[in-house]
């Protein structure tokens, strides 16, 4: 896949730093100290933070598809890292309409960031976007086809067009379609208001392996987050692999 090789190559490019080449290695926390030193970083770093009722990932040596820490190390040092896990939190809207087939496909198909971070000593040198696309990379290798994320301002939203992400506009929701024996399941999540400037992006990796899907935007309307089907801008439609 031209996908994969392509992102392979860059997470082995030589960055610079101080004039100087240094090779940056990103990969899944392999042990404890590892794990804890990058979830020390995120929870330092990451302004807003993520959802705290989430657990801290164990270390994932045999990089298995589950809640997973990376980071990102140049000559032993930790730079930055990111958390990364599937989307179990929204596949929950479709078990809590029924939709148990639809929530376990959607679960399998879609990654989800919960944050990236770099050393305050490291930014500005295209770390965070390597990070970026090497979770991309680490979700198609997992057969996901979809990663989603939480730009929280405006300089996350630039860093999720760099990586090639379509970033909606600020507090318009998600909408994610799911067929489930042959019928079309949708689910929307509306972003927040807690930070205003809260945005969902979301970028194809992969060919849908798990179930078809379409990806698309709407505005929810009323205290109870209702929506109309056909005010729904769809993005992005594809059926399973062959």
């Amino acid at each position: 896949m031209r996908f994969v090789e392509g992102i392979k190559n860059l997470i082995t490019t030589p960055a610079k730093r101080n004039k100087r080449q240094s090779r940056l290695r990103i990969v899944p926390t392999a042990d404890q100290m590892q794990t804890d030193a990058v979830w020390n970083l995120l929870a330092e770093q990451i302004e807003h933070g993520w959802d705290e009722s989430l657990p801290k990932p164990a270390p994932n040596p045999d990089d298995l598809y589950r809640p997973t820490l990376i980071g990102a190390w140049s000559k032993n040092r930790l730079v930055g890292g990111a958390f990364v896990m599937p989307d179990s939190q929204d596949a929950k809207a479709f078990t809590s309409i029924g939709a148990d087939k639809a929530a376990q496909a959607f679960e399998r198909s879609c990654c989800m960031i919960q944050g990236i971070a770099v050393a305050a000593e490291h930014r500005r040198e295209g770390i965070g976007l390597k990070i970026k696309r090497c979770c991309d990379l680490w979700a198609a290798q997992h057969d996901a086809c979809i990663v989603l994320s939480i730009p929280t301002n405006a300089a996350a939203a630039r860093m999720n067009e760099k990586a090639g992400y379509d970033v909606l506009p600020p507090q318009v929701a998600l909408c994610v379609e799911v067929t489930d024996d042959d019928r079309g399941i949708i689910c929307c999540f509306p972003m927040g208001g807690d930070v205003p400037d809260s945005r969902w992006a979301f970028h194809i990796v992969a060919q849908p392996q798990w179930a078809p899907l379409a990806i698309g935007q709407c505005h929810m309307t009323g205290s109870g987050g209702r929506y109309d089907d056909h005010a729904i801008g769809w993005m992005y439609r594809a059926d399973i692999m062959p």
